[in-house]
């Protein structure tokens, strides 16, 4: 629908005679940097930090890594059957910011232009967090990484934020049913013998 609404509104920018037609396929990325974007970026739980922590103390011997990538990425956990469709979404409408911002500067209308680039920019990083926890557990060239300490240790830290994050909504569906995915993985289940004490872990 994103898609189909911004093809429309930069259609309608060069293709109308109207004096402000040039801005109306700037709205959309405009909006959607202002209105959703913050949620992706700034990664405000809602659960207090030390809820967070609490919960995943009983559960977890490294519970204070997960409950910091949680919160991280929370919109990326909070939301696990969308969090795709909001990737892509800020993948088209950060790409149509900076083409838009182009044209602007071409047309001498600077203002309008760095506004465009400063939304696209806000889009772009959006694009890299939304879905990050997901597409970075999806990711075999992270999961076989051997050579790079830190790739493959936020693959781990992503397979079992997954699982960790449905310990904080046991009843919430989407995201028993995302975790109960991850727990079929024999990586992961090598990763819950060793930091999961219902899985036999060991106090650290």
């Amino acid at each position: 629908m994103i898609f189909i609404i911004n093809i429309v509104a930069i259609f309608a920018s060069f293709s109308l005679n109207h004096m402000n037609a040039i801005y109306w396929g700037a709205v959309l990325p405009i909006l959607y940097a202002i209105v959703v974007a913050p949620h992706a970026l700034i990664g405000r739980p809602d659960i207090p930090r030390t809820a967070i922590r609490r919960t995943l103390d009983g559960k977890w011997n490294n519970a204070e890594d997960l409950a910091s990538y949680i919160i991280k990425y929370w919109m990326a956990f909070a939301y696990p059957v969308t969090s795709w469709k909001k990737q892509r979404n800020s993948v088209i409408l950060y790409l149509t910011s900076f083409f838009l911002g182009t044209v602007y500067f071409f047309e001498e209308l600077f203002v309008a232009g760095t506004v465009m680039f400063t939304a696209g920019y806000a889009l772009y990083h959006m694009s890299l967090r939304v879905d990050r926890p997901r597409s970075v557990y999806a990711n075999q060239e992270l999961r076989e990484d051997t050579e790079c300490e830190f790739a493959r240790r936020e693959w781990e830290l992503a397979a079992m934020s997954i699982i960790a994050f449905s310990d904080l909504y046991p009843d919430d569906k989407p995201s028993k049913d995302s975790s109960n995915q991850v727990l079929e993985d024999a990586d992961v289940k090598l990763l819950l013998a060793k930091h999961r004490y219902d899985n036999g872990a060991s106090w650290l």
